[in-house]
C-alpha cells in the first residue's frame, strides 16, 4: 500500500472520514480516518519487460479483465498489481482505466523500453519521465500545436513528482539515469527526418508508444502515474539492428528501477508498506 497521510488528497482513493455516532462524542468532535489498502500499479507492452517483475515478486493472484491477465503480487512488502497491456494508446489507456476501477491502483507506473530522440541519449541510458506528449495527434485546421488533443486542455501530461524523484536517486551501476519528456504515438519512429522533427517540435527525449495514454486517463482520474523507459535504439532506421540486441537489458534496467524505488528512502522517507 503506498498512503501518505501527509498532504493526502482528497477523494474516495485516499481514505474516508467517519464521524463517530453521538453517544460515543458526548465531548468531543470525533474524525477517525480511514487508510484503504490500495496497490501500486506496474504496467509493461510485452512478455520480455513483464517477465522481470513476475519472477521477482510474489504472486498473490491472478486474475483475468479484458482478455488481460493482472496479477496481484507483494514486493517487500508493498502491494502490486502487474499486467502487460500490449503495444499501442488503446492497449495502454483500457489497462490503465482497469487497474483504477477495478483493483483501485493508488498509482500506475508504465515501464519498458523507448527509441531515443535526444542525439545525447545512449542505449542503456533511462529516460524517466517528467512528462509525456502523443506526437501523432495532430490537428492543424484548429489551429492546435501538435500533442494537443482537441476540445481539452490535454497536451502534456506531468509525472507525479515524488515517484519521479525517487526513481533519479535510485543507483544503477553502468547506466545513466536522466529526466526527460517522453512522446507517445502508435508508430513506430525509424526514420531520421521524423526522429529530428519530433525533437524539434516537442523537445522530446525519446518516444514509445504507450507512456501518454497511462497519462492522460491518470489525469482524467486523478491518479498518480510515472513512466520510467531503457533506451533500446535511436529510432533512426537501425531499430531492426539495435532492438533485439539491447531489448532485454532495456526490460532489466527500466524493472531495476522501478522495484527499487519503492523501497529507497529519500527526503521523504521510504514509501509505506502495506498496513503501514
Amino acid at each position: 500500500m503506498w498512503c501518505h497521510w501527509g498532504g493526502i488528497r482528497a477523494g474516495r482513493r485516499h481514505g474516508t472520514s467517519r464521524r463517530l455516532p453521538s453517544p460515543c462524542k458526548p465531548v468531543f468532535k470525533v474524525i477517525v480516518e480511514v487508510c484503504v489498502r490500495m496497490p501500486l500499479a506496474i504496467m509493461s507492452a510485452m512478455d520480455v519487460e513483464m517477465e522481470l517483475y513476475l519472477d521477482r515478486c510474489e504472486i498473490l493472484r491472478s486474475t483475468q479483465r479484458a482478455g488481460l491477465a493482472f496479477h496481484e503480487a507483494s514486493w517487500h512488502g508493498h502491494d502490486l498489481v502487474l499486467v502487460r497491456a500490449g503495444v499501442g494508446k488503446v492497449n495502454a489507456a483500457l489497462c490503465t482505466q482497469i487497474l483504477i476501477d477495478t483493483f483501485d491502483a493508488e498509482a500506475v507506473i508504465c515501464t519498458g523500453s523507448a527509441g531515443a530522440v535526444n542525439p545525447a541519449l545512449d542505449i542503456g541510458d533511462v529516460v524517466v519521465a517528467t512528462d509525456c506528449v502523443q506526437h501523432d495527434v495532430v490537428v492543424k485546421f484548429l489551429g492546435l500545436p501538435r500533442g494537443q488533443v482537441p476540445f481539452t486542455d490535454f497536451r502534456f501530461f506531468k509525472t507525479d513528482a515524488a515517484l519521479r524523484r525517487r526513481a533519479l536517486a535510485v543507483d544503477l551501476p553502468d547506466h545513466r539515469i536522466t529526466p526527460g519528456r517522453v512522446l507517445t504515438g502508435d508508430r513506430f519512429i525509424e526514420d531520421e527526418a521524423d526522429r529530428h522533427q519530433l525533437r524539434e517540435e516537442l523537445e522530446g527525449d525519446c518516444v514509445e508508444m504507450e507512456g501518454a495514454a497511462v497519462g492522460q486517463v491518470c489525469a482524467m482520474n486523478d491518479v498518480p502515474y510515472l513512466v520510467v523507459r531503457a533506451i533500446s535504439d535511436h529510432a533512426d532506421g537501425t531499430s531492426d539492428v539495435d532492438f533485439e540486441a539491447f531489448m532485454q537489458e532495456a526490460a532489466r534496467s527500466s524493472s531495476e528501477i522501478v522495484l527499487s524505488l519503492l523501497t529507497a528512502p529519500d527526503g521523504d522517507g521510504p514509501l509505506s508498506a502495506s498496513g503501514r
